[in-house]
């Protein structure tokens, strides 16, 4: 009975988030990555290294079998629905760890308002589904733990590796679902191993599409800009161009990108305290000083208890932390927090119990109600900013730049367009069909200059953040200068 009124509550705070969610959503499509997920998704096309290929075949059927929306919308969509569903696991997993009904909820609750995972929520974001993989390979793990049932052994590897082909700082979780895992002796067996390795492979599977789809677009010349002559391999179509083995390790280890710099932060020790700072004001944003002091508590008991399962909530909340701060390609390292808030809140929860179980209360029950509602007090006084998020069901930054672009190009015009910029404007054309002929090169104004003199015919613009912008044997006219400028270039 407590099982299915415990799942009916956690089905309950996940369709609340979700309404949440959906009704502050952006009405169509964004910018920057955001811009480039909803592309890529819609045209089964190659998205940034690592590919997160998992990420692109998911939106892409949500992007065509959801009845209302935009296809932009509906990868927004499915960003909820994964952020949601990790808010309602987040409840069994506290009651699992003997978390009251309450506190639970508030916590949960706690989680899915809070700053950073509401805002991701609401956009197309690679995070967002690599949470709720890494939750559910916790869950499983955890059952396992408890009853040591086959399918619960596969599920974790299986959704462990969902995670990893969605991004690969879900490989850091393996320390922490080894923890439950191993503890149980018949883990030992032949068959328990055969079963991690078929999920494993199976998990794994969507980085096949990568190579694929990649040779595909190749030999059936499906990127417009190589056919005016420029190297394969741009986004949005073929990204790296992972269709040869070499490239494809290339592209999936992020070669081209300081990957190794956040590894090297867990050997820098004298960078811990830094790494400790930005934990404390992480958690502080999303749960005020008091859910901070909180999880702090919570932290500790969990890792005093000495019981593994209990130890691998801590481990998989801290060992993102040093590989986010010394990443330094990051732009917004806040959403690489994200698995850590949620085990936060777990601490949270744990910890609550375990203050409340000091008072000699009476009617404890009474207590443990007025205590929670003190906590959601807390919850709710913290990042007061949060209100902003509802001006995004108006936003239209996306279509409206498109428009503008659209209204001082030619119909035949090749554009250079930085990539923020870039990715609405691949948008239109790919997946709207509203651009015309304009063919959009992801690029600087200098990376594909020597490119253009055997373009003849063809109008060039570039369109970037360079506010005087100053080519060598080309004439540059200036033609918008607004948050962006662009230019007319010409021999």
């Amino acid at each position: 009975m407590t099982q299915r009124r415990d799942g009916a509550i956690a089905t309950l705070l996940a369709l609340c988030a979700l309404a949440v969610y959906v009704a502050t959503l952006p009405p169509s499509y964004g910018v920057w990555d955001t811009a480039e997920l909803q592309t890529v998704a819609a045209i089964l096309g190659i998205a940034h290294p690592p590919g997160c290929p998992a990420f692109v075949l998911l939106g892409y059927a949500f992007s065509h079998l959801l009845p209302f929306g935009d296809a932009a919308w509906r990868v927004n969509a499915m960003c909820s629905c994964a952020v949601a569903a990790s808010v309602g696991l987040f409840y069994l997993v506290a009651r699992r760890f003997e978390i009251g009904a309450a506190p639970a909820a508030v916590c949960a609750l706690g989680f899915a308002l809070a700053d950073v995972p509401w805002s991701v929520a609401t956009h197309a974001e690679i995070q967002d589904v690599a949470l709720v993989f890494r939750v559910l390979a916790l869950w499983f793990a955890l059952r396992w733990f408890d009853q040591g049932r086959s399918r619960d052994l596969f599920i974790t590897a299986l959704c462990f590796s969902l995670a990893v082909a969605t991004h690969g700082i879900a490989l850091l979780l393996l320390p922490a679902l080894a923890l439950p895992i191993v503890a149980r002796k018949q883990f030992q067996s032949p068959r328990s191993i055969a079963l991690v390795v078929a999920g494993l492979a199976l998990g794994l599977l969507p980085y096949a599409y990568l190579p694929l789809r990649s040779a595909f677009v190749d030999a059936h010349h499906l990127d417009p800009v190589v056919g005016i002559g420029l190297p394969a391999g741009t986004p949005f179509l073929n990204y790296g161009d992972p269709s040869t083995p070499a490239n494809f390790v290339h592209f999936v280890t992020g070669a081209d990108f300081h990957v190794a710099g956040g590894f090297a932060g867990f050997v820098d020790l004298f960078a811990y305290p830094h790494f400790a700072a930005q934990l404390g004001a992480q958690i502080a944003n999303a749960y005020g000083w008091l859910g901070a002091m909180l999880a702090l508590i919570g932290a500790f008991l969990l890792l005093r208890s000495g019981r593994l399962d209990r130890i691998a909530i801590v481990v998989a909340a801290l060992l993102p932390v040093p590989y986010t701060e010394s990443y330094t390609d990051l732009e917004e390292p806040s959403r690489y927090y994200l698995l850590t808030v949620w085990c936060a809140a777990i601490a949270i929860g744990f910890a609550f119990e375990y203050v409340i179980g000091l008072f000699e209360l009476k009617n404890r029950s009474v207590g443990r109600y007025v205590a929670a509602v003190a906590l959601a007090i807390s919850f709710t006084t913290t990042a007061p900013d949060r209100v902003q998020l509802l001006a995004q069901r108006s936003d239209t930054f996306g279509p409206d730049f498109t428009k503008e672009v659209r209204g001082y190009t030619p119909d035949n015009a090749i554009l250079l367009v930085a990539w923020g910029y870039a990715t609405p404007l691949a948008y239109a054309s790919y997946v709207e069909g509203s651009f015309g002929n304009r063919i959009v090169v992801a690029a600087g104004a200098t990376q594909y200059l020597s490119y253009l003199p055997g373009m003849s015919g063809r109008p060039v613009y570039v369109i970037g953040f360079d506010s005087d912008l100053a080519l060598p044997g080309w004439k540059v006219t200036s033609i918008k200068r607004s948050t962006y400028f662009a230019y007319r270039i010409s021999k």
